[in-house]
C-alpha cells in the first residue's frame, strides 16, 4: 500500500511539471503580433466550487513521550476559489479517516476520523496553481491499555503548501504537504492517566472536479 502512495504521488507531482513545461512550450512556439510581444500569459478560470477526493500518508510524533506513529488514509475535501488576476484565494475544508497507529508502555495511541477548514491563497502560472494554506484542525485520538480505553478530540493548527494542475477545465490533480500541531489532552486508563497529542506531517495526493 506504501508502494501505491509512492507511485501516486510520483504522478501526480510528474503531471503538474508536465503540464506546466507543456504551457510554457506552447508560448515559446507559437508566434506573437508584435502589439502582443509584451502581453501576460492568459489567467483564470480557478474560481468557483470543487470537490475532491485524496489520500494521504501521515508520519507523526506523539507528544510527551515522543514517539513515532504513521499511517495511510484518504478522505474527501470541498471549497470555493475567487481570482483576481494571478492571485487566487478561497476557502476549503475536508474530512478524512486516517490509520496513524503506534504504541508504547502497553498504550496504544490512534488517530481515526480527522478534518481541517483552511483559507487557502495561491498564485496561477497557468496550467498549474502553487498554493499556501493555513487554518484549524481536529482530530479523534483513542488511547487503549489491555483493559480500557479513553477518547478525545484533539484541536490543533495546521499549515501547508501545493501544486494543483489542470488534467482538463474541470478536472485537476494535487500534490500537497501540511504540518499539523494537535494539542495535547489527558487521557484515563486503568493503567493510570496519559497525556497525549500529535505533530503531524502529511503528503497527499488528489483528485478534484471543478464546477
Amino acid at each position: 500500500m506504501r508502494n501505491l502512495f509512492v507511485t501516486l504521488a510520483a504522478s501526480t507531482m510528474m503531471l503538474s511539471a508536465l503540464s506546466a513545461a507543456q504551457a510554457a512550450d506552447a508560448i515559446d512556439e507559437v508566434p506573437l503580433a508584435p502589439e502582443s510581444q509584451d502581453a501576460m500569459a492568459p489567467v483564470g478560470g480557478w474560481d468557483g466550487a470543487y470537490v475532491g477526493g485524496r489520500v494521504t500518508q501521515q508520519w507523526a510524533k506523539t507528544a510527551p513521550s515522543d514517539y513515532d506513529t504513521n499511517g495511510l488514509g484518504g478522505g474527501l475535501y470541498g471549497g470555493y476559489n475567487m481570482q483576481q488576476g494571478q492571485i487566487v484565494y478561497g476557502g476549503e475544508a475536508d474530512i478524512n479517516y486516517s490509520g496513524v497507529d503506534g504504541q508504547k508502555n502497553g498504550v496504544e495511541t490512534t488517530q481515526r476520523l480527522n478534518g481541517t477548514i483552511r483559507g487557502r491563497v495561491g498564485y496561477d502560472l497557468q496550467p498549474a496553481l502553487v498554493y499556501g494554506a493555513a487554518g484549524l484542525a481536529a482530530a479523534n485520538v483513542k488511547a487503549e491499555d489491555a483493559t480500557s480505553h479513553d477518547s478525545k478530540t484533539l484541536i490543533g493548527a495546521t499549515v501547508g503548501a501545493g501544486v494543483e494542475a489542470k488534467i482538463t477545465d474541470q478536472i485537476t490533480a494535487r500534490t500537497e504537504y501540511r504540518f499539523t500541531n494537535y494539542q495535547t489532552q489527558t487521557f484515563d486508563l486503568d493503567s493510570g492517566a496519559r497525556d497525549r497529542g500529535f505533530k503531524e506531517h502529511q503528503v497527499s495526493v488528489g483528485l478534484g472536479m471543478r464546477f
